[in-house]
């Protein structure tokens, strides 16, 4: 290291040291907000994916198996029960109507299977 001769040198010297160390410095801080700006970044990808699969399970666009199924189905045994019930309905009825109606003597019977009334 060469010696100053003049103080206007050393004070160069100094402040070149100075600002070497200072640039040092600097580099490392650098480096080491790279590797946490790598960090975050790798955190910030793993976010991003798990808050789209929590969007792609709430989103309400996706097709729940079965329900298709299980709404035909529905629909089915609502036709179903509705034709069961009116058949019963008209069953009864005819019931109904066929003891209202009296025959001369005042009887009436109702035949069991074809559920129509027959005269005695």
């Amino acid at each position: 290291m060469k010696q100053p001769t003049t103080v206007k040198e050393a004070k160069s010297m100094v402040k070149e040291r100075w600002l070497d160390h200072r640039v040092e410095r600097l580099s490392k801080e650098n480096d080491e907000l790279r590797e946490a700006v790598d960090e975050l970044r790798v955190d910030l990808d793993d976010a991003q994916g798990r808050s789209k699969e929590t969007l792609a399970a709430l989103s309400k666009n996706r097709r729940r198996p079965g329900r298709m199924k299980w709404l035909v189905l529905a629909g089915g045994a609502y036709v179903l029960g509705a034709k069961a019930g009116r058949a019963r309905y008209e069953q009864i009825a005819g019931w109904a109507r066929s003891v209202s109606k009296q025959n001369g003597n005042g009887t009436t019977t109702v035949d069991v299977v074809t559920d129509t009334p027959k005269k005695v």
